[in-house]
Formats: structure tokens, C-alpha cells, sequence
């Protein structure tokens, strides 16, 4: 069994938490030294290092992991050692030949209690074959020694990074040692990185600097500082430095369980322009790899603040489901265009409310034969269907009033294939007003072959022009549907089935929400969903994302794209663990709700830690939590 293992997922960063205690310990920070206080860090050193390793044996240095007193009776290894290693830490003089490198290997792998150990692996032996029995060991804790050599050159990174974390368990800790800034790392926990060291506070405090996060200063010309080292006399420059690097990973550490890590990445990367270049590198080469390791499932709020933005992960997974999973409702014929609000749902704000009235002047039959689509950036299409839902209810973007050219072929290419599922006869009302929204409407002219009629080409969407020419519209337009032509649609029963679409895969909604069906609660409270009067699911106010009782996953099982084949017939305890796991849909996000099976039979709903991917790859730890059994 590892010693560590992932309890959530961001990009490829994560939170690490001991296996049996469940403590967690990263993304943490080491001390080259033991320190006075054991709080804010992972583990540190039980030996002082220095740049030469001839004086002593390195069996004798230990990497000691520094938990509360109550957890140490239940964890699995209180320490790791550093054996086997003359070219540890990142200043040590030692350079490896390859054939030094074959003989570590060798020796590391006839070690006894692998787990406890600690193993180096340099940046070009990352796709080397050699290390496949490494892998397949109980060792957790990895050492990239020499990672900071790909600082300057963006695609190495991207490449070597992402082409590492797919070779891993996603079980297995990433330790980099050396003076790294503050700065970077947010960016690198979100690469993959699970421990830095404080180094970097020793080596600039005995060069006589100031650290900070956004760079170092002379000790007597630097930013003025109030904590308690710098108001104390004298000053204790190496405590102040240090401290920056606690508080640097305390808000990492942060922002990852409050679902930001990607925001804090996309303010941080402008501080380096290699790092920069490396995320779009990141999501232009391996944006699938990112996505699906990050939750689509959260209520964190997510502010673009860049282009970067246009492809980070929750974006490009919600862009993909709309264009994979959404299916109109047959009945629907008239679509109408609108554009995005700064408030969210877009149906609360002032702008959506004067639509809604504009809508109501055609009469309450156009409901029926409805069908609308937000056009916003970056999350290109809204089907008002799934405003509610994250992160269609939790983005916020600067608006600036003209769009780039990028943002214009993302949305105008999944505009056109959204209106390429509806049917041919069908009439879009374009209520779109702008530079770039004329120039996404003008391509998707030429791609569709569906009819478009123009309600606000001369003045805003909310002018009394506009709305009034919108309200004629719809009249004129309903006419040429007759009432046979579509049926009586349940607003309700159209949203349930769009989102369980969305979460679970195409065609679910209508298989388990057919029939009466009933919402009863309203926000703040999660409505209850009732089928025929049973109670089948529940749709969570925080999120918008639906839960289904057991009893009735059966009806999607066969077609859902969120199943784990368990190992046993029935769950005993709360958590389902990586050897119970014998299959699981790649599909899978962190945050899932995802339908435990045994033998085709769903015995459970749980809520997904990881991905899909990463519950087949994993060798030991937890991949779900129950939420629900069968019996």
C-alpha cells in the first residue's frame, strides 16, 4: 500500500492525505532542518544537510513526516529515507553518469520496505522503461531533482510534466528540492508538484535578501513588512523569509480546496513568461489531460481573467458537454439568441427579465416550441436548460465589449453545431447586438441552412425597439407551426432531463424523468424531484447537479457514463478503496455522482475523489464516497 494518496484534483495538482489517518500533508513545505515549530509544514530532515555526502551515509538521513501526536499510532510510515542518493539535495556537487543511474536502480529496487523509501528520478529518465519496476513498487515519494532546468524552456515542461503524471499512480507524491520562488508556486502545484523545501529562505537570508512573493530585494532597500519577524529587534530576516513561503502554500493550499486553484494559476503565471507560455502550451497539447482530472462539479466561483481562460479545463469540459451530450427537445422549433448578463443565472438579471416579458407578448403556446441559447464567452453556448448548473452559474468575466478572434471561431464553431441537432424546419431569432456578435452570427449563416431573422440589428437587445421587434417576431414565427406540430412541454421536465443529460450522458434525462413530474422546495433549499409522486432524486441548490436514488439508476445504468465496477456485491463502511475497484469509466471527474455496480446491478451511488483514469491506475487509497445504498 502507498503511502500517500489524492483526496481531490485540479489541473494535476492535488491534496495529499496519509493513507490511514487521512491528515492531509501537501501541498506541503519541508525544512532542510528540524524546525522549532512543527506547524505549517509537511516533514523535514532529522539530519543537517550539506553540499557534500562523503562525511556520512545517507541510510542515516530520514525525511520525517510531521503529524499531530494522535495520528502517528495509525500511520503507515512516520518517515521516508533518503538511501542510495550522492546527488541529493538540488546543491550537492555530485553529477549522475548514466551508468551510475542504472546501478541506483538496481540496488534501490533490492531495498528492503520500499515504501519507506524515497526515489530520485532525474528529468531524462522520465520516459525511460528502466523505471517501469519502480513503478510498480510501494514507493510513494519521488524526488525531481533537476525539474528547475526546464524553467526556461516552456513546451519541456508541458511535455515532460504531463508525459510524467501520465506514466504515474496517481498514489505517488512529487518532491522538488531546491530554491524555488514563492511565486511560481501555484503554477507548479497545478503541474503536478506535491512538496517544496525552504532552501530558497536559507540561501537568500545568508546572502543578506529579502524574500517576498514577487521577487527578492537587498536587506536594506525592500518593501516595507509588519509581521512579528520584522517588527522584532533585531530582525529576523531567515523566520520573515520562511514565513513567505508558508503563507505562498497556505494560499495554494487554499485555493484547492475551495476549487481556485486554476484562478490563482492564471493571475500568477504573468509573474514568469515561460510559466505563461507553459499553461497554454498545457492546454493547447494536453488541455484533455487537465480536464480530466479537474471537477465540472463545484460551487466555487470561477473568474476569467484572461484568453487563458477560454481553455481552462471546467470551460473546455463544459463547452465539450454542451456539444457531445445536449440534445434539444423535439418540440422545440423557434431558438432564439440572446446575450449573457453579469448576473447569474442570467434569468435573475434585469436584462433576461425584460427578454422573458418581451417572450410572454407571443403568448404562453410559444413556450412550448422554445428554445433558448446564451451566447457568452468563454463558455461559448448557454442552453437556458443549464444556466444553473456550474459553472454556467458561477463565472464572471470583464467585459470590455469586443471579442478576439479566437473567442469568435470557439463560439461561432459550437454555436453551429448546437443548431445542427435541431430540426430542419426550425427558425433562430437572433437577438444579438455587437461587433462580435455580428461577426459569430455572420459565420454560423454560413454553415446553417437554418433560417435567421434579425430583432436587434439597429439598437441594443434591451431597447424598446429591439423587444418590441422580438415580440413581433415570435408572433409572426409561431404561426407557421401548427399546435400538432409540437407538443405541451413541462419547463421542469425539459431542464431535469437536459441537465441529467449533461451529468450522466446523452439520453439519461428521458429514460428516469418521464412521467408527472413534480419539484417541490425552492433555493436555498434543494428542490426534491418526484416521478409519478415517488421521490427518485434530489437537485442540490449549491451546484444544480442532480442526485438519483439507487432504485432508479438502474434505468440509466446501462447508458450513463459514470460507473464503477466494484468487486463485491455489496459495501460495507462509507468509502469505496482502489483494490475493490476493478473498473471505472474514463469519463469520471473528481466530484462526480457516479453509480457503483456489481455484476450490472447499480448497489450504490458515491461521490467520486478522482478521475475515472486515475481509479484504474490506483493501487491503494480511496477513489468514492458513499452517498447511497441500495440496501
Amino acid at each position: 500500500m502507498r503511502f500517500f494518496q489524492p483526496l481531490s484534483q485540479f489541473g494535476f495538482g492535488r491534496i495529499l492525505a496519509e493513507t490511514r489517518t487521512h491528515y492531509p500533508l501537501s501541498p506541503g513545505l519541508i525544512s532542510i532542518e528540524k524546525p522549532e515549530s512543527l506547524e505549517g509544514y509537511s516533514a523535514h530532515f532529522d539530519s543537517t544537510l550539506v553540499p557534500s555526502f562523503s562525511s556520512y551515509t545517507l541510510s542515516e538521513i530520514k525525511l520525517r513526516w510531521n503529524l499531530p501526536d494522535a495520528k502517528k499510532e495509525k500511520i503507515l510510515y512516520e518517515a521516508n529515507q533518503l538511501s542510495l542518493q550522492p546527488f541529493y539535495p538540488s546543491y550537492a556537487s555530485e553529477k549522475l553518469k548514466n551508468e551510475d543511474y542504472d546501478t541506483y536502480l538496481k540496488e534501490f529496487l533490492s531495498l528492503p520496505r520500499i515504501g519507506e523509501q524515497s526515489f530520485y528520478l532525474p528529468i531524462d529518465q522520465f520516459e525511460s522503461e528502466k523505471i517501469d519496476g519502480i513503478l510498480e513498487t510501494d514507493c510513494s515519494l519521488i524526488i525531481l531533482n533537476d525539474l528547475s532546468k526546464l524553467f526556461t524552456n516552456q513546451r519541456k515542461l508541458a511535455e515532460k510534466m504531463s508525459n510524467l503524471k501520465t506514466r504515474l499512480s496517481p498514489d505517488m507524491g512529487l518532491y522538488l528540492p531546491g530554491s524555488v520562488s514563492p511565486a511560481f508556486y501555484s503554477f507548479l502545484t497545478y503541474i503536478g508538484i506535491d512538496f517544496f523545501d525552504n532552501s530558497i529562505a536559507y540561501q537568500v537570508s545568508k546572502n543578506g535578501y529579502f524574500l517576498t512573493e514577487n521577487g527578492v530585494f537587498p536587506i536594506d532597500s525592500h518593501p516595507s513588512c509588519y509581521c512579528s519577524q520584522c517588527s522584532s529587534t533585531p530582525k529576523n530576516i531567515f523566520m520573515h523569509n520562511e514565513m513567505v513561503l508558508k503563507n505562498a502554500l497556505a494560499r495554494v493550499n487554499f485555493a484547492l480546496r475551495n476549487g481556485t486553484l486554476r484562478s490563482i494559476v492564471e493571475q500568477d503565471i504573468h509573474r514568469n513568461i515561460t510559466f505563461a507560455a507553459t499553461l497554454r502550451h498545457l492546454d493547447a497539447k494536453f488541455g484533455e489531460l487537465l480536464r480530466r482530472r479537474t471537477p465540472i462539479i463545484s460551487s466555487a466561483k470561477v473568474k476569467c481573467l484572461g484568453e487563458e481562460s477560454l481553455n481552462r479545463p471546467v470551460v473546455s469540459e463544459f463547452r465539450e458537454r454542451v456539444k457531445e451530450r445536449f440534445r434539444p427537445h423535439p418540440s422545440s422549433r423557434i431558438i432564439i439568441l440572446l446575450p449573457c448578463s453579469a448576473r447569474k443565472p442570467y434569468t435573475m438579471s434585469r436584462s433576461h427579465i425584460m427578454f422573458r416579458n418581451a417572450i410572454k407578448k407571443a403568448g404562453s403556446s410559444i413556450f412550448s416550441m422554445l428554445s433558448e441559447l446564451i451566447v457568452t464567452s468563454p463558455l461559448s453556448v448557454v442552453p437556458r436548460e443549464l444556466e444553473n448548473i456550474y459553472p454556467a452559474r458561477f463565472y464572471d468575466i470583464p467585459v470590455a465589449g469586443s471579442w478576439s478572434e479566437k473567442e469568435i471561431e470557439v463560439t461561432s464553431n459550437l454555436l453551429s453545431n448546437v443548431l445542427s441537432r435541431y430540426q430542419e424546419d426550425s427558425i433562430i431569432i437572433n437577438h444579438l447586438h455587437g461587433s462580435g456578435y455580428e461577426d459569430i452570427i455572420e459565420r454560423v449563416r454560413e454553415k446553417s441552412s437554418l433560417e435567421v431573422i434579425d430583432t436587434s440589428y439597429k439598437a441594443p437587445p434591451t431597447s424598446h425597439q429591439s423587444l418590441h421587434e422580438l415580440s413581433e417576431a415570435l408572433v409572426n414565427t409561431k404561426e407557421r407551426f401548427s399546435l400538432n406540430q409540437t407538443e405541451k412541454v413541462i419547463s421542469n421536465r425539459k431542464k431535469i432531463q437536459a441537465i441529467a443529460d449533461f451529468q450522466y450522458g446523452p439520453g439519461t434525462g428521458k429514460r428516469v424523468f418521464h412521467g408527472k413530474i413534480k419539484l417541490k422546495g425552492r433555493y436555498p433549499k434543494s428542490p426534491q424531484i418526484f416521478r409519478d409522486d415517488k421521490h427518485i432524486a434530489t437537485m442540490h441548490a449549491s451546484t444544480g447537479y442532480l442526485s438519483i436514488f439507487p432504485a432508479y439508476t438502474k434505468e440509466i445504468s446501462e447508458i450513463s457514463l459514470n460507473k464503477l465496477d466494484f468487486g463485491a456485491d455489496y459495501v460495507s463502511g462509507s468509502n469505496i478503496y482502489a483494490p475493490g475497484c476493478l473498473k471505472a469509466d474514463t469519463h469520471i471527474l473528481p466530484e462526480d455522482e457516479i453509480f457503483v455496480l456489481y455484476e450490472n446491478d447499480v448497489i450504490a451511488t458515491a461521490r467520486a475523489l478522482v478521475s475515472g483514469e486515475d481509479m484504474n491506475k490506483m493501487t491503494s487509497g480511496k477513489v468514492a464516497e458513499i452517498k447511497k445504498k441500495k440496501r
